[in-house]
């Protein structure tokens, strides 16, 4: 779908951020191979494969407290909030385990640094980033998972232009690397930014 197409969607409302998250995974390539880095639960990993289903899921996360605790105010479980981080990531574990069993679902219990050095260039059809949004981790997101991106693959970056959100962490660091011209902005609403690999 063209650029200008996908603007012009939601051109007439402001919808949900659910809602543009779904849009999008509905037009990232289809049966590809994709990673989500900041999973936490694992809610929008079991969109990405229900909508998206990709041949290959690598889900990237520390598994660590500090790795979804802005996440878990969001959760509406009470028994979810209380998990440790091996708590989370067993939850993960068993909530995907034919997946993982069958081939599909890769877990890696690393930081997103540490597990994108794993991957060859040019291996991902498409990346979404949720990780740490500090401004120095997501541009060192951006950097190593851009080279890790299929020529015409796609980075989606969650949480753009919150202002005051982990000090603009997030925008600071998109707008800085497309400022590079190395990719092509495709989309932004409701917080997502999607770019393209030139």
């Amino acid at each position: 779908m063209h650029p200008v197409l996908w603007r012009w969607r939601f051109a007439a409302r402001r919808p949900d951020r659910d809602e543009v998250r779904e849009f999008i995974v509905r037009r990232m390539p289809r049966h590809g191979v994709v990673a989500e880095i900041g999973v936490d639960l694992g809610d929008f990993s079991e969109k990405i494969l229900a909508v998206n289903r990709p041949r290959e899921l690598h889900l990237i996360d520390p598994w660590t407290v500090e790795s979804g605790e802005y996440r878990q105010r969001e959760v509406a479980l009470e028994s979810a909030r209380k998990l440790d981080s091996a708590g989370r990531f067993d939850l993960v574990r068993d909530r995907f385990s034919s997946d993982i069993a069958g081939g599909s679902v890769i877990l890696h219990r690393a930081n997103s640094e540490v597990a994108g050095a794993e991957f060859p260039d040019n291996f991902f059809d498409w990346v979404y980033i949720d990780g740490n949004h500090s401004y120095e981790f997501v541009r060192q997101d951006l950097e190593l998972y851009f080279r890790k991106l299929k020529p015409g693959g796609f980075i989606v970056c969650d949480d753009y232009h919150h202002a005051g959100f982990w000090n603009d962490g997030v925008t600071r660091a998109v707008d800085e690397f497309m400022a590079t011209g190395r990719a092509r902005r495709i989309f932004k609403r409701r917080s997502q930014f999607v770019m393209r690999k030139r």
